[in-house]
This record gives structure tokens, C-alpha cells and sequence, in this order.
């Protein structure tokens, strides 16, 4: 049987053999090579293919019967190909079980052939192998010593010996035989002949070691104690290294090494002198590889640094090596011969003991012992730093000749060699710092001379190193070109840190003639840069004998160049500075003067004979201390000079330059100041008298401002500033010199002088004042006082928390006075109210300079102004029919310090004057000043302005009231001269002129104003016509508007325009009985900017630009403003009612006259009066904003009836009252008779109809809260107009939606709460722009609902805006389909069409029925919108 083996899958594998059959193949894997189906499917079609491709181009050769005979064999051929690809492909479905069977039928002929295989060979081993084996006897005896004794002691003594080592010596025994030997050596080497090089040697361990330093290290010993014993070599190591290139590794070769062992082992045995053969041996072989390591070294060292500074001339291995340096050919420097410089090392011939052997060509010289050692010693084994030193030594020696030339043309030289590297410091200028010396080093590559200073530039260095390298005799001239040099850099560091600029050459148009263009060769041109027209000009001159010292010489030059020339200045003066100036530059604490004559130098006193050297960085050898005093003190006393030259050109008389504190500062006293103009005689004297000292003083490192220290006494007014309670003052005026103009300049006077004059002029005014203070009232002392007193400015705190700030300067540029008005303490963060009428005030400070007046006027004005200032001045969208169109509520439009206009969204005008005792005086600004039949153009007349102004009237004016009806209905309008006795009634004293202005007594308050004293009789008073009030013969009446006293703001840039409104009257003198400086109206028209309003609407002017702003002008923040809430300031509701009295056209322009507490309850944002709580709008506003858009209402009402065809005026006798007529209702509107400040609505059917009295009165209701009432829109208006034309049935349903909305509290079941938009609101669907009207009537009516969500705890109620329409025709109520944008405000409008299709499927209409209120009222009880979704 073959024999067989475990194969790698774990199945059985027979073994190859002669007796091997041949193996099967493996189960599973498939007996032959398969083909892929795929690919012969491929093949098949492809040879098909190709069959019909020869056919096609073979069978239109043949006949015809041959080719039907070649169509059906290849049919035939191809029908069986592919039957038997059939027959294949169905067998294929079947291939897995055929195969599984193939795979057992080998795998059991495969076993049947390994059981036949174990068969035969284990036949042939009992035949053969089994025949002749037999097994050894027991080994009886070995078993039992093993199992007894566990030991076996029966091994031959032969296998013993060989394998068992002896036993070891002991430590004792090693130590004495170690001992014995070291006594042996020591012997053999006292007898021996022993070479001195292998002195240092090492005895120890029986062995002998000998050292020699950078060549080798042998160890030797001995084998007995016998002298004949030669010796034995241990090791050897050779100790040459290449420090530089070997990177460390070993030079010699171990198997060298091993050779060299050997040889030197032989010489041992064999010579008679063995230690002596043995050193010659070896050092022959190091010196030898030292040679060769240096030869190296310089094959490196050319290839890596030195390149051709380096060369080697000859090289003979075990010899010489001789290296070349610092040849001139090569380096380029020199042609023709030239010596070369060589280093030469060799081994000794003549005697082989020795080191390698150093030898210079040309020999070096005899220098420093130091240097020469180095140069001769290669021990270090480093070619480098041989040819290193040997080049030291020559540089040495080069530079010590250098030196030689120095000395002999200097005799005090003290230049100096340093040896570290060669280098020659030569001083240049004695004294002289180590930075400033000339540095000549010897390049070691080359040989050549390379100097170095510091600060030259390279060309120069490049041509001294190339002058001295040629000729070292030459560098005594570079030496005093380089002195000139220092010494001028010298001068400009010590003059770097001042304001100079220094130039070596100053073109000058005049240097021929002048004595500017004879200055030595060697100078510099120092320019003051803040005194561009002087120069200090420094000139260098040598000092004779002493070649390294300088002599430096000072002129001051100045130069003059005319304006608007080009090209160079012309010299003017030259000057020279003293020559003795040790003084100056001497300190405080040591000074001793100097010997007269002595000359100026700056080179110290030569000491002893031994060479000083330079000193070290940081001492002040280089720093000229004479030339930097000379430009401080030029910089510094020049512009005093100027100044006082300016002076003095001015006839401005002084004390010229004063040296101040120990010489550190100078000034300039001035004696007397000029008088300035427009200043009276005795302010000038008095002003004379109090100025105790001006002084002008330099400040600041730049030397360009100026300081005017004025000290002033007896000051006139006494302050509440801390700083200002001293008996002097000090005034200090500030200049900045212009760089265009030379410090001290006539600029500098000039300014001065602006502000003497600014301080005089304000000194007058003060000094009125003080005059004026003991006569002042005492309401206006409290009212007031003086925080700040300077002579500069004047500032004054009024108010009752002294809260505001008027600053009062003259301004010298304008010539005039400059008023600015600020908050302080508490309130600094607001503003000041009187910012309206700045500009007004100051116009009148600037024709009557009082202060008293301008205290007065801000004490009048200060409550009226508070209360104008809280009026909306904020542009609003959707007044009128431009609902895109911004218009302003109210225009503050200053007239006069004492005359406000407010222009109300451009129709209506009021006319504020401010008058004192705390009252104003109020009246129509649509009326004409001097004509009241006229009216101003652009303006408009509120009807009942008069009647609503005396509801505000004080309770105190009883008399005033009575006589209202005399107001409405006089029998001819009041004359001018009765106006006069009228102002005259309202001042207790009779005013007094002067040259300060006209003024009460000041001598007592003023008493309470009693308007019963004011008015007097009707029959008193003459008839005149209206247009006649102001005769021409009759004094200016007190109630024409004050002057604004000069330009005002345009109209024009308030969005308002001016029209020609012709003023006829000639009175434009002073009235010397008004309380303020006044000039005739009729010069209105001319004053430029005046904004008497007219045209177009002032809402165009900027937001926020209105000089009435709330926010901007009110000193503390007021919670009372437009949209803030509800105002405590309300009207006392126990005020009676005012009669009804009769209405005049022009009885609004006879002044009301109101206190300051009515006109803030008149200005002041306040509830509505009369109207429940529940009704009122969420506009807050004042009572006059109420009125006046009542009035608009009234008219744009006017405007609408004739406009709209459903309505038709009816005519009225009374006046202010509109009545109109629709189909079924008669409608009467008019102003509400108690307050003037809402429009009412009275409606009465045409005859007894539906309509119940509820009904009329929910409708009445409704026009007076939600359409005539604030914010007064037009379009709110018309819609409800539009309301009003509708059918009874559609209007009935609409009334009782507007009671849903005014009384919500009724309708209890209802989950929401509606409101009757009569405009279209921001948040409704895009179907028009917002603020258009809302209410649509054709054939369909079309209006808006807002619903809003009611909820019981307080949180953001959720709103949606309802779009109706209703169509009159078939009786339906439905949503209007608008497109929607929001995708949740499109929820919220299903969810109501759906609830409306629904009621109108429940309850269909019925013929004349309207639908609209039963399905709101649905709507409103049914509908639930998810959360979240909102309109």
C-alpha cells in the first residue's frame, strides 16, 4: 500500500514514490478546466455572426442554386450548434447534483486508494525492516544505584575529564600571583633600554601600559619571570583623531590594527631593543596618519570655506605637507610677484622621535611670544587653527606696522592693537568713545586691511580699505577727512532730540556779496524748524598741533524769503557767537568761571604720556554740550524776541523778556493792553484798574502755544464757583501758534488782542449788570444766580432748581454776543427749553446787552415754553386723503423772544405771547396784525377759538368772562390808543426808558395780575372799524408781535412757504410803555427768514427737527406726552360753563389772556372731558390739539357733504353748526357746546321709521368717540359719511355692531370683541394701502371688522382683521377673498368663511332682510381659532 500523509484540508494524501500511483484530484474541485457559460454563449453568436458576414459577401458571386445549397448547410450548422447549447443550458439547471455525485465518486475512489496504500508498506516493513531488529540486555546494576543512591557513579573517568572544568583558584592566590607579576615588569623595565617617549607608563594587574599622547596606547606583559621571555603585546590602540572630519569614527581599520599588532609582536621577539623598535614603529605609522589627517583637513576646508584662500603646494604621503595662504594672484588684489605665504609640515628625517615639525615662509616675526608658540604647534591636530594663528601673527605684525606710520605723524597717537582679533582702534577725534573710533581689522582669509565706522556709508569704507591696502601711508589723510566728519556728526546728534534740521549746504541768493558765503570748507547748517528763518551755522577748524582735535566756531545766521517766491532764500544777518562759553555750559553746582581768552574747544587737556584709551559707550565724549545749549536758548528766546518785536512794531508798551525761576523760563510783561472798540470810557478805565499783571509765557515741548496770564482784581459779580471766591483772578489765554506763521508772530498779538476785546466787551455788560443787581426783584433773584464769572464767559443758572444754563461770550469774530443754553445738575442729561427762541434771545442780547432784560424774558418764557414743548411735533401718516403723505401735528415757529406761533398741520394758527406776572396772551394767527377783516394767507380761522380760549380763563377773571359776549359781539373793535391803556392796566407801575433798555421799577415784586383791573368798558372804549384798529397816528399797541431782532429760520427750510402778504402799517418805532424792546409788524415782510407761515403743510419737515420736541427740548422728562396715558392736569370739572354768546369772524384775534397754569392744562396732554372712560380713544392729547382738530373735522365735514351724492346740506343760522340730510336721517353737528373740544353729532329721523332712540344715540356715540374724536382723520370720517348714505336695513345693522364695540360689557355671551374699522388698519389683507377708507357701497357693500379675543387672565389678546362683504342683492354676508400672505392669518380666514357659508346655509336671507349684524354676532359666538393662529 503507497504511503500517505495528513495534507493541509485535514484530508489523507499519498506520498510521491516508485510505488506512488497518480493522486486524484481533490474532492469538490472540477476534474478538468471548465468554461463559463456566458463565454460560450458569446463565442457561439459571435461565430454565427461571423458565418453570415462571409455568406453576405461570398453568395452574390454564385449561382443561384449554389447559394440556396450554402444557406442551408449554414442552417443546418448553426441549427445543431445551438441545439446542443439547449441541450447544455438545461443540463446546466441540473449541474449541482451531477456534481455533488462526481465529488463522492472521487472522494470514495480516493479512500479505497489509501487503504490499499497502508496495505502495501506495512507488508514491506514486516518483510523487510522488522527481520533484523533485536533489543539490548536490562542494565540490572545502573537501575539499582540510580533507584537507591539517586545518583550514577558508573561513568568513565574518559567522558569525566573532558566535560568537568578543574576547580578555580582562590581570590587570595590571584592576588599574590597578580603582585609577583607587577615586581617581574617592574624589573624587566629598570633593566631594559627604555626610549623617554614611553615615560608615561602605567604598571598595574600584571601588566604594563605605555601612553603617548595623540598617537598610540600599547598594554604589554610577560609569561614568567625568565629576563630571555620576550614581551608580550596585550592591545594596542591607536589614539590619532579627526576631531574636524572623522565624525568620531575611528581612523585606523581593525583588521589594520590587528596587522600593526602583529608586526609590532614580531619585532618584539626578534629585536634586541624591543620597547625602542616597538615607539618607532608606531610613531612612525602616527605621524604618518596625522600627515594624512591634516591633508584631509585641507581638502575639506578648500571645498566648504576657504575655497582658494587656501592651496596646497605639494603633498608627499609620510613626508611634507606644504599649504599656501593669503596669495595676492589668486585673491585679485595685486599683479606681477608678490610673496606668498607658506605653511610647511613635515616629518623630521633626521631624527624620527620627534612631533611634526612647523616651518613659515617668509619666517614669522619676533611679536608676542603667545602668538609665536601657537603658530609652531600642530598638537591640537587641527589644520584650521594652525593656519588660523599663523595668519594672527602676521596680522600682528601687519597692524604693528600701521601703528609705526600713526606714530610718526602723531606723536600723541594713542591708537592701540587688540589681540583677541587683530584689530587697530584708532581714535579720530580725542576725546573719543569706542563706537566713534576708526576700526582697521586684518582679514584673516586674505591678509587685507578692512576698516569699519560706525555711521559712514560703504562707498567711503570701500575706498578707504582699497586707498590703505595699496599705501598705508595714506590713511593719515582719510584720518583728518573722517575728524571733519565726526565732529559734524557730532554736532547733529547733540542736536537730534532738538526741533532742528541740519544740512550741509544752504543755497542762498546773495552768497557772493554776502559774508554768508565766506564760512570755512568744513561747516554745518543748523535750521530751528519751529524759527524757519534763522540758521546756527557751525564751523569746524583744525587746531595745530593737534591733529585729532577740532575747533568749532558759531555764527547765527538769519534768512528771508519773500511770500509767494520760489527758490533760495537771501541771507540777512550774520552773526558770531561769543568764544568763550565754558559758562554756559557749566553746571549750577560747580561753577567756575572761565579764564578770559581761553579758546573754545572741545577736546580735553592732554594728560600723561601714556596713551588714553577711547572710552566706553555711555559716557557724553560725542555729545556737544555748547551747541546744544546755543539751540535750546535760540529755540526757546527767539519767539520772546519775535513777540517782543511784534510789540513793539504794535506800540504795545512791556517790560521785554524776563528771565523767571532760577533761568529756567523767560516771559514777557506788558505794561498797558490797547483799549478796544466799541467799549465805553469808564468800563476801559475801570477795566485799567483791575488788571493787576498780563504775562506772556511759552508752553509745551513744541515751543508754539502761548500762554497770556491775566491777573485781575475787585471783580465785579461774585459766583457760586469754588474757584472763583480768591480777591485776584487769574485769566489764562491759550494760542496755538499756526505752523504757517513764525512763533511769536503778529498772529499771536492779533489773537490776544481779539480775545481783550472779547473780555472787555463782556466786562461792560457785567459791569451794568453788577450795577443793575440792588435794584433787581427779587422773584428774579431767586429765579436766578451766578455760577460762573471768568471774564471769559458768563453763566447763569435760572429756574427753580437753578436747573438751566445760559452762557453769555462775545464772540470777536462776528462781533457779537454769543448766547448758549444748557442743563445742569439733576437735569444735564435733557434739554433746555428756551432752545426754541435761541436764536431770537440772542438777537435781542445783541441789540440791548442787559442781562436783568434777558433774565426777565427767561422768566417770562420759562412756563410757556415747558408747556409748548410738550406738544407732538412728530410727522403722522393718514391725516388727509394722502395717506402716504406725512404731516406734522404742531409747528413751533419762534416770532420773538415773547411770541410763539404754533401752526397746527398748516391750517390753523395760534399766537403766543408771553407777558409777565405769569400770564399770556393767546390769539388767532390767522387774523392779520393790523387788519383784523384780512386774513394771513395760508391760514385759516378757527371758529370758537375765543369762546374755547376763555374756558381756560382763572376763576379770578370773573370780570374778564362777563365781558365775553362784549368780545364775540363789540360794537366796533377795540382802538389802538385803548390798547395801549390796556398793557398799561396790566403793569402795576408805568415803565421807564433808558439807555439799558425799558424796564419796571425793579424795586418790588410784581403784585398778582387781576384781569377784572384790565378790560374796561365797552362804552369806554371809542368805535373804530376793524380795519382801522391801529391808526396811524396812535402809538404801537402792545399786543403787536415783538421783533425777532434780526434772521430767523426760513420757513422755507420748515417745509413752509412764505406768501406776499401785504402789511401796510408804519409804525416802527420802540414803544417805550412795552415791557420788551418791540418794532412795528409791518416790517415782517422784511425780516429775513421770518417764519410767518403759509403754504404748504409744515409736517414736511424732518422728524424729529422741530425746534417744539418734546424730547429735545423739555429740561425734565415729562410723563405727560402725546401717547403716555392719562394727565392729572385736567380741567376742574366745578368750572361753570361759559355763556352762549353770539360768534364773530374776527373775535379769535383780540388777545385771551391765560395764566401759566391754564396754558399747561391747555397744552398738556389730558383725557377727554365729558366722556366715560370706556369710550375714550387711546390717543391722549392736549385740550387745544382737541379743539383744533375738532375745528379741521368740522370743515373737512363741509368738504364731504358736497362731495358725497348720498348727502345734502341743509343751510343753518347758527354759526359753527353743520347740517346735512341723508334719505331718512336729519344730522346737526356742531362743537360741543360745554367743552369746544369734541364734535357732536345730533340725528333725527326724517318720520317715524325703525329707528329707535337707543340707536340714534349709539350712533351719536360712535361719531363723536370713533370718527370726529382723536387723531382726526379724513378718511375716518368719509367712511362713516358713507355709513350714513347707506340703506336704513344695512345702517341699522351697522349701528348695532358700533354698540357691540362701545359697549362690549353687554354682550356677555360673545368669546370675542369687535371694532368698526372705518380705515383700513397696517394689519389687514393687502387690498389697499393703510388708512384708506374702509367702506365701500355699490351694488355689494364691503367693510372691515378687527375681532379681538377675549380672555379671562390678562395676557396679549389675539386680533384678526375681518374683510365683509355684503351683497344687497341676494342678502348674503360673506368673507371677501383676498389673498393672503401669511400662512397664518390663511387658518384663521378659513375658519370664518366657514362659519359665515354656515349661517348662510342655516339661515337663508329673506327679501329686505340684511344679514350683516346676525352674522357677525354668529361669528363672534362661534368662532375658536387653534393656538397660535392669529391674523
Amino acid at each position: 500500500m503507497a504511503p500517505v500523509q495528513i495534507g493541509s484540508d485535514g484530508q489523507l494524501v499519498p506520498v510521491g514514490g516508485p510505488t506512488s500511483a497518480p493522486q486524484p484530484p481533490p474532492p469538490g474541485a472540477p476534474a478538468t478546466g471548465g468554461v463559463r457559460l456566458s463565454l460560450l454563449i458569446e463565442f457561439l453568436l459571435q461565430r454565427t455572426y461571423h458565418e453570415i458576414t462571409l455568406l453576405a459577401e461570398l453568395l452574390p458571386r454564385k449561382t443561384d442554386m449554389e447559394r440556396k445549397i450554402e444557406i442551408v448547410q449554414f442552417a443546418s450548422r448553426t441549427r445543431q450548434l445551438f441545439v446542443r447549447l439547449l441541450a447544455l443550458v438545461k443540463w446546466a439547471s441540473n449541474a449541482g447534483k451531477v456534481e455533488k455525485c462526481a465529488m463522492i465518486s472521487s472522494f470514495l475512489d480516493q479512500q479505497a486508494f489509501l487503504f490499499v496504500d497502508t496495505a502495501d508498506r506495512l507488508a514491506s516493513l514486516a518483510r523487510d525492516a522488522l527481520v533484523h531488529a533485536r533489543l539490548p540486555s536490562f542494565a540490572i546494576p545502573f537501575a539499582i544505584d540510580v533507584l537507591t543512591t539517586g545518583s550514577y557513579p558508573r561513568l568513565p573517568t574518559c567522558i569525566r575529564d573532558k566535560i568537568i572544568p578543574p576547580d578555580p583558584i582562590t581570590k587570595a592566590e590571584k592576588h599574590t600571583t597578580l603582585n609577583q607579576l607587577n615586581q617581574i615588569l617592574r624589573h624587566r623595565l629598570v633593566t631594559t633600554d627604555l626610549p623617554p617617549q614611553l615615560a608615561n607608563l602605567t604598571v598595574a594587574n600584571g601588566r604594563v601600559k605605555f601612553r603617548v599622547e595623540g598617537e598610540f596606547e600599547a598594554t604589554l606583559t610577560v609569561m614568567g619571570d625568565d629576563p630571555d621571555i620576550p614581551w608580550r603585546l596585550l592591545k594596542l590602540e591607536i589614539l590619532v583623531e579627526d576631531k574636524e572630519t572623522g565624525d568620531g569614527r575611528a581612523l585606523v581599520h581593525s583588521m589594520q590594527v590587528n596587522f600593526i599588532h602583529e608586526l609590532v609582536q614580531s619585532r618584539l621577539f626578534a629585536d634586541e631593543k624591543p620597547l625602542q623598535d616597538m615607539y618607532n614603529c608606531l610613531h612612525s605609522f602616527c605621524l604618518s596618519l596625522q600627515l594624512e589627517v591634516l591633508h584631509s583637513q585641507t581638502l575639506m576646508l578648500y571645498r566648504e570655506r576657504w575655497g582658494d584662500l587656501v592651496q596646497v603646494e605639494r603633498y608627499m604621503p609620510a613626508k611634507c605637507l606644504t599649504l599656501a595662504v593669503w596669495n595676492q594672484q589668486v585673491l585679485g588684489k595685486k599683479t606681477g610677484t608678490a610673496a606668498v605665504h607658506k605653511v610647511t609640515i613635515k616629518i623630521d628625517e633626521t631624527d624620527g622621535s620627534k612631533p611634526l615639525q612647523i616651518s613659515h615662509e617668509p619666517p614669522l616675526p619676533v611679536c608676542d611670544s603667545k602668538l609665536m608658540e601657537r603658530a609652531m604647534k600642530i598638537d591640537h591636530l587641527s589644520i584650521e587653527k594652525l593656519l588660523i594663528d599663523s595668519v594672527h601673527a602676521r596680522s600682528h605684525q601687519k597692524l604693528m606696522e600701521l601703528k609705526a606710520i600713526l606714530k610718526t605723524s602723531n606723536q600723541s597717537d594713542n591708537s592701540f592693537i587688540e589681540t583677541a582679533l587683530p584689530t587697530l582702534v584708532i581714535p579720530i577725534l580725542e576725546p573719543c568713545g569706542r563706537s566713534e573710533c576708526l576700526h582697521i581689522f586684518v582679514d584673516l582669509h586674505s591678509g587685507m586691511f578692512q576698516p569699519m565706522l560706525y555711521g559712514i556709508d560703504q562707498s567711503t569704507l570701500d575706498d578707504i580699505e582699497k586707498t590703505i591696502n595699496d599705501d598705508m601711508k595714506r590713511i593719515i589723510s582719510w584720518l583728518q577727512q573722517l575728524k571733519f566728519w565726526l565732529g559734524e556728526q557730532r554736532c547733529r546728534q547733540s542736536v537730534k532730540h532738538l526741533p532742528t534740521v541740519c544740512t550741509d549746504v544752504l543755497h542762498l541768493s546773495n552768497a557772493s556779496s554776502h559774508p554768508a558765503g565766506n564760512l570755512s570748507k568744513h561747516k554745518l547748517f543748523i535750521k530751528l524748524t519751529r524759527l524757519p528763518q534763522y540758521y546756527i551755522v557751525v564751523e569746524m577748524l583744525d587746531v595745530s598741533g593737534c591733529p585729532t582735535e577740532l575747533q568749532y566756531k558759531y555764527t547765527f545766521l538769519s534768512v528771508s524769503q519773500l511770500e509767494g517766491e520760489e527758490g533760495p532764500p537771501c541771507a540777512q544777518l550774520l552773526q558770531h557767537f561769543k568764544p568763550n562759553l565754558e559758562q554756559l555750559v557749566q553746571d549750577l553746582t560747580a561753577g567756575r568761571p572761565a579764564r578770559p581768552g581761553t579758546k573754545r574747544k572741545l577736546s580735553g587737556d592732554q594728560g600723561g604720556s601714556e596713551p588714553k584709551k577711547p572710552k566706553r559707550s555711555g559716557e557724553m565724549c560725542a555729545f556737544n554740550k555748547e551747541l546744544a545749549h546755543l539751540v535750546a536758548m535760540c529755540d526757546t528766546n527767539m519767539p520772546f524776541i519775535g513777540l517782543r518785536t511784534e510789540l513793539s512794531n504794535m506800540e504795545i508798551p512791556h517790560q521785554g523778556v524776563q528771565v523767571e525761576g532760577d533761568g529756567c523760563s523767560h516771559a514777557i510783561r506788558i505794561l498797558k493792553i490797547p483799549p478796544s472798540k466799541g467799549v465805553g470810557e469808564e468800563t476801559r478805565k475801570a477795566l485799567e484798574r483791575t488788571l493787576l499783571d498780563c504775562t506772556f509765557r511759552l508752553q509745551g515741548r513744541n515751543n508754539r502755544t502761548w500762554v497770556a496770564e491775566l491777573v485781575l482784581s475787585n471783580c465785579p459779580l461774585n459766583s457760586t464757583h469754588s474757584k472763583e471766591q480768591a480777591s485776584t483772578r487769574h485769566v489764562y489765554l491759550t494760542y496755538e501758534n499756526p505752523l504757517s506763521e513764525p512763533v511769536g508772530g503778529r498772529k499771536v498779538v492779533e489773537m490776544f488782542l481779539n480775545d481783550w476785546s472779547s473780555i472787555s466787551q463782556l466786562y461792560q455788560c457785567v459791569l451794568n449788570f453788577s450795577r443793575s443787581l440792588p435794584e433787581m426783584p427779587s422773584y428774579l433773584s431767586l429765579f436766578s444766580e451766578i455760577r460762573l464769572y471768568n471774564y471769559r464767559k458768563l453763566v447763569l443758572c435760572y429756574g427753580s432748581t437753578k436747573g438751566s444754563s445760559v452762557t453769555i461770550q462775545w464772540n470777536s469774530g462776528t462781533q457779537r454776543f454769543h448766547l448758549s443754553l444748557g442743563t445742569v445738575g439733576p437735569n444735564s442729561g435733557c434739554s433746555n427749553c428756551h432752545n426754541i427762541i435761541l436764536h431770537q434771545l440772542q438777537e435781542m442780547f445783541n441789540k440791548t446787552p442787559n442781562v436783568v432784560q434777558l433774565l426777565q424774558v427767561l422768566s417770562d418764557t420759562q412756563g410757556p415754553l415747558n408747556a409748548i414743548n410738550k406738544l407732538p411735533t412728530v410727522p403722522m401718516l393718514g391725516l388727509t386723503q394722502r395717506t402716504n403723505t406725512a404731516y406734522q401735528c404742531f409747528s413751533i415757529l419762534p416770532q420773538s423772544p415773547t411770541h410763539i406761533r404754533l401752526a397746527f398741520r398748516n391750517m390753523y394758527c395760534i399766537d403766543i405771547y408771553c407777558r409777565s406776572r405769569g400770564v399770556v396772551a393767546i390769539r388767532d394767527g390767522a387774523y392779520s396784525l393790523f387788519d383784523n377783516t384780512k386774513i394771513v394767507e395760508g391760514f385759516y380761522p378757527a371758529q370758537g377759538l375765543k369762546t374755547f380760549l376763555n374756558m381756560f380763563v382763572d376763576s379770578n377773571q370773573d370780570a374778564r368772562r362777563r365781558s365775553v359776549n362784549e368780545d364775540d359781539n363789540p360794537p366796533s373793535p377795540v382802538g389802538g390808543d385803548m390798547m395801549d391803556s390796556l398793557m398799561s392796566h396790566l403793569q402795576t407801575q408805568p415803565m421807564r426808558g433808558g439807555a439799558g433798555g425799558v424796564y419796571p421799577p425793579l424795586t418790588s415784586p410784581p403784585t398778582p395780575y387781576h384781569p377784572s383791573n384790565v378790560v374796561p368798558s365797552p362804552s369806554m372804549m371809542p368805535t373804530q372799524s376793524p380795519g382801522n384798529i391801529h391808526a396811524s397816528g396812535s402809538p404801537s399797541g402792545a399786543l403787536r408781535a415783538p421783533s425777532p431782532f434780526g434772521p430767523t429760520p426760513s420757513p422755507s427750510s420748515l417745509g413752509i412757504a412764505m406768501g406776499q402778504t401785504s402789511f401796510a402799517s408804519p409804525h416802527g418805532a420802540l414803544d417805550p410803555s412795552s415791557p420788551y424792546a418791540m418794532v412795528s409788524p409791518s416790517q415782517r415782510g422784511q425780516w429775513p427768514g421770518s417764519p410767518q407761515v403759509s403754504g404748504p403743510s409744515p409736517g414736511a419737515r424732518i422728524p424729529g427737527m422741530s425746534p417744539g420736541n418734546p424730547s429735545l427740548h423739555s429740561p425734565i422728562p415729562d410723563p405727560h406726552s402725546p401717547r403716555s396715558g392719562p394727565s392729572s392736569q385736567v380741567m376742574t370739572s366745578s368750572m361753570p360753563p361759559p355763556r352762549r354768546l353770539p360768534q364773530r369772524s374776527w373775535a379769535a384775534s383780540i388777545p385771551t389772556i391765560l395764566t401759566h397754569n391754564a396754558l399747561h392744562v391747555l397744552l398738556l396732554p389730558s383725557p377727554t372731558p365729558s366722556l366715560m372712560p370706556g369710550l375714550a380713544g387711546s390717543y391722549l392729547c392736549s385740550p387745544l390739539e382737541r379743539f383744533l382738530g375738532s375745528v379741521i373735522m368740522r370743515r373737512h365735514l363741509q368738504r364731504i357733504i358736497q362731495l358725497e351724492p348720498n348727502l345734502s346740506i341743509v343751510n343753518s343760522n347758527e354759526p359753527g353748526v353743520i347740517m346735512f340730510k341723508t334719505e331718512v336721517l336729519k344730522c346737526r353737528v356742531a362743537l360741543n357746546p360745554k367743552t369746544y373740544q369734541t364734535l357732536q353729532l345730533k340725528v333725527t329721523p326724517e318720520n317715524a321709521g325703525p329707528w329707535s332712540q337707543e340707536e340714534l344715540q349709539v350712533l351719536e356715540k360712535f361719531f363723536e368717540t370713533r370718527v370726529a374724536g382723536p387723531p382726526f382723520k379724513y378718511n375716518t370720517l368719509n367712511a362713516f359719511t358713507k355709513l350714513l348714505g347707506a340703506p336704513t336695513n344695512i345702517l341699522r345693522d351697522c349701528v348695532r355692531i358700533m354698540k357691540l364695540e362701545l359697549f362690549p360689557d353687554q354682550a356677555g355671551q360673545l368669546k370675542w370683541n369687535v371694532q368698526f374699522c372705518l380705515t383700513i388698519p397696517p394689519s389687514a389683507p393687502p387690498i389697499a394701502p393703510p388708512g384708506t377708507i374702509a367702506v365701500v357701497l355699490k351694488s355689494k357693500m364691503l367693510f372691515f371688522l378687527q375681532l379681538t379675543q377675549r380672555l379671562p387672565v390678562p395676557q396679549d389678546p389675539v386680533s384678526i382683521i375681518v374683510p365683509i362683504v355684503y351683497d344687497m342683492a341676494t342678502g348674503l354676508t360673506q368673507q371677501a377673498d383676498i389673498p393672503r400672505q401669511h400662512s397664518s392669518s390663511g387658518a384663521a380666514a378659513l375658519m370664518v368663511s366657514n362659519i359665515l357659508r354656515r349661517f348662510n346655509e342655516l339661515h337663508p336671507a329673506r327679501q329686505g332682510e340684511c344679514t350683516i349684524f346676525a352674522s357677525v354676532h354668529d361669528l363672534m359666538a362661534n368662532l375658536n381659532l387653534p393656538p397660535g393662529g392669529r391674523q
